[in-house]
């Protein structure tokens, strides 16, 4: 056999890797996971199926403004031998460097474990696991939900990443707030001021609130251990936030029109986080939409349903004002999705 530049980067990665895995999966280390600026937001992966995964990075070059290759490779062991399924992706300031790739050739029910590589640097490497089929004796899930950067630290996260029988980790949504610090929360004493330092209203605003984030060790070292099964809430995007508009958004104080702003948060987190986007269909409007269905063998079906930004009615301001005919999901919900 032959050996080649990549059969070689990747055998001197194994054994390094394996080690990694083994010393952050007993938890209790806070140190940076990235080993170099390269990948400094981590690893992630989310919506598994029986047979893919969502994978995702992102690069931070060191020279803004062109392409970057990327390759990845996912295994079925530790040392990142056995591999299964590979690829070469490229990124670049359109998607603000996030990658996003997946993953196939997967067995059901099965561990698996994962890596990029760029610009001369491998990636912390990751481990997610497949959706089961058949008989399933039990499901474990974290559930997770409103992680508010100057609120505090991470430390739910850090437990959430020690655990090693987890199937998968449901985020409900507000992995981020849009708030300026002060707001809600402020950070100061922690020195978790969030950035920009100002209400998140355009794309670069989301995406930076995004990148800040995901430098959190302890919200890393989560994705990096476990798939993700993410929906957004309000704070994605803006407090109270619906169909046409939110509490706090206000165009007369040059915030611009609502759609904007809200296609603008909505492109950010699927830049950002590791999760599966659904094409545009005919039957649905033009908004972005995230409902997923996720079959855990005969035991369970799990459903993922926005009822924030697709079809959600505006709050009524007063427990009498409400309306029996608002709606939640939306009138024109594609069920077609769930069946």
């Amino acid at each position: 056999m032959n050996p080649t530049r990549r059969k070689i980067l990747i055998a001197t990665a194994g054994a390094a890797t394996a080690l990694t895995l083994g010393r952050f999966a007993l938890g209790g280390n806070r140190t940076p996971i990235a080993a170099s600026n390269v990948f400094m937001h981590g690893v992630a992966s989310g919506d598994p199926l029986t047979d893919a995964v969502i994978l995702w990075t992102r690069v931070t070059p060191l020279v803004l403004g062109g392409a970057v290759e990327v390759e990845w490779f996912i295994a079925e062991d530790p040392g990142l031998v056995s591999i299964v399924d590979q690829g070469r992706t490229s990124t670049g300031p359109w998607r603000d460097y996030t990658v996003k790739v997946e993953a196939h050739n997967l067995a059901p029910g099965s561990t698996y474990y994962y890596r990029f590589h760029a610009l001369g640097i491998g990636s912390p490497a990751g481990r997610t696991r497949t959706l089961p089929i058949g008989d399933v004796e039990r499901l474990r899930f974290a559930v997770v939900s409103c992680a508010n950067w100057p609120f505090g630290f991470f430390n739910a996260y850090r437990l959430i990443a020690e655990r090693t029988d987890l199937d998968a980790v449901l985020h409900l949504g507000d992995y981020i707030y849009e708030c300026a610090n002060g707001e809600f929360g402020d950070g100061t004493p922690l020195g978790r001021i969030p950035r920009p330092d100002n209400e998140t209203i355009t794309l670069s605003d989301y995406r930076t609130r995004h990148a800040q984030y995901k430098t959190d060790t302890d919200l890393q070292e989560a994705h990096r251990q476990h798939p993700f099964i993410a929906v957004w809430d309000d704070h994605e995007s803006a407090n109270n936030s619906w169909m046409h508009g939110a509490q706090n958004h206000n165009p007369e104080l040059g915030e611009g029109p609502w759609f904007e702003r809200r296609l603008a948060s909505q492109r950010a987190y699927f830049e950002w986080m590791p999760i599966r986007e659904q094409p545009l269909v005919a039957a649905c409007t033009e908004r972005p939409q995230i409902f997923r269905r996720f079959g855990f063998g005969k035991l369970a079906d799990l459903i993922m349903l926005d009822t924030r930004l697709y079809g959600r009615d505006r709050q009524p301001a007063r427990p009498a004002d409400d309306d029996p005919h608002r709606q939640l999901l939306g009138v024109n919900l594609c069920l077609s999705m769930f069946t």
